[in-house]
């Protein structure tokens, strides 16, 4: 291997910090929306915007759920992502984040050759358990 270049990055960390960013940005339109509709009805193209910004946050989580994690680097980044998808979560919606965040969870380390995720690290998330 060359001396000037990076080992490539795990898929999964990638995939993880391109669904944070897309959820980021769907949040932060969200919230724009929410003031601009307070004064009147939004605009075409910020629908428009806004549209874009939850395609792109679908793609995003499509592909990180599409992918396994195989490090437990890379596992305990999945369940924190989760666990800041359910901290992000509105007051009244946070139990069903949780059910839907443990689901994926469950499924996908569930296949095989995701690795083997210890309880220790279940327990440090803001889950709660059924």
């Amino acid at each position: 291997m060359r001396g000037g270049f990076a080992m490539p990055s795990d898929p999964l960390l990638v995939a993880i910090r391109i669904t944070d960013a897309a959820d980021t940005a769907h949040r932060a339109a969200g919230l724009v929306s929410a003031s601009r509709l307070a004064g009147g009805v939004l605009s075409p193209e910020w629908r428009a915007h806004r549209i874009e910004t939850a395609k792109a946050r679908f793609t995003a989580r499509s592909e990180l759920h599409a992918l396994t994690p195989t490090t437990r680097e890379a596992a305990i980044a999945l369940v924190r992502y989760y666990g800041d998808r359910v901290s992000h979560a509105h007051p009244t919606s946070t139990r069903g984040a949780a059910r839907a965040a443990q689901r994926r969870l469950r499924e996908v380390f569930a296949r095989p050759g995701a690795y083997p995720l210890d309880c220790a690290v279940w327990a440090s998330l803001p889950i709660p358990a059924d």
